[in-house]
């Protein structure tokens, strides 16, 4: 496959580079994970710290030198930077420590299910929030069964959070993540994420959802990651969107996107064409409406207030 380079970028094939299950295997080793640990505990925020040899085992609390440095030495290239000072994480080495940090493939948190101040949008039951299998989850609390938002969220996170923290760590990063969707960019690898409207008759899960009925598929082109979306919820962060809430006194980034209706129900969701695709979404906000139109990509091509 050809693909175009701008002149201003340079892309290189490195023949020396891991592949994958190489990689994988260089952190299969507790000592390995000491020595990461080690670095990343030394450092402080935005500085890699760099410690001596001798200094570097010492914190990672490993005997015999030979042994030490026999791990260090298949760790120096891809995850620890050698220097003339000593040794540092490498970027791959961070990503490795703040996963250890966050828990991603370790921890097991769970957080009971709790009644929000919100209501369900389809029954009118109160809304209610979960964490467990590293899912957030806000759903119906009676008997509907929408399930409004379901997404990842690191264990550690959540684990040491009070409810409205929990809400706040969840909601931030599930904005974030959308609003990096609806620009194209994959909020995982930051490869080219592409995105369109799936027909009504499409195959896809959760169909018995009550609360979805449109969906988007976002579909990233470099790590294969995907997910689907409401088209409400690519709506929040928009500028139309954020402007239209702003003039009402109101900061909707602020506001759970799982409590506004046109982002977590397909309720003002309208397919409006087939050929092309066309959908509008009706925003409301006190006695005021704004009606915003979108392709399938879907991209807003018009907004009416």
């Amino acid at each position: 496959m050809y693909v175009a380079v701008p002149r201003s970028c340079t892309v290189t094939d490195d023949p020396e580079s891991l592949r994958p299950d190489d990689a994988f295997t260089l952190l299969a080793d507790r000592t390995r994970i000491k020595i990461i640990r080690a670095l990343g505990d030394a450092s402080t925020p935005g500085v890699p710290e760099t410690l001596t040899f001798s200094e570097l085992r010492r914190r990672a609390d490993i005997s015999g030198s030979g042994r030490f440095n026999y791990h260090l030495g298949k760790l120096v290239g891809q995850f620890v930077e050698e220097t003339d000072e000593g040794y540092r994480l490498r970027y791959p080495g961070v990503r490795v420590y703040q996963a250890i940090k966050a828990g991603t493939f370790t921890d097991d948190v769970r957080i009971e299910p709790f009644e929000l101040d919100g209501a369900c949008h389809v029954c009118g039951a109160p809304q209610v929030a979960a964490y467990r299998e590293s899912m957030f989850r806000v759903r119906c609390g009676g008997d509907c069964g929408a399930v409004f938002y379901k997404y990842f969220c690191p264990p550690s996170s959540l684990a040491e959070r009070e409810r409205e923290g929990v809400l706040r760590a969840a909601n931030e990063r599930i904005q974030r993540e959308i609003a990096s969707m609806a620009k194209g960019v994959c909020p995982w690898c930051c490869g080219r994420m592409t995105s369109r409207i799936l027909p009504p008759d499409a195959e896809m899960p959760h169909r018995d959802n009550p609360a979805i009925e449109h969906r988007v598929l976002h579909a990233c082109d470099t790590c294969d990651g995907a997910i689907y979306t409401r088209l409400g919820g690519l709506l929040v962060t928009h500028p139309a969107v954020v402007s239209f809430f702003y003039d009402h006194g109101i900061d909707v980034t602020r506001r759970h996107i799982w409590s506004l209706p046109f982002a977590a129900s397909d309720e003002r969701t309208t397919i409006t064409g087939t050929d092309p695709l066309r959908a509008t979404v009706r925003v409301d906000c006190e006695d005021d409406t704004l009606r915003v139109r979108l392709d399938g990509e879907p991209s807003v091509i018009e907004t009416e207030r």
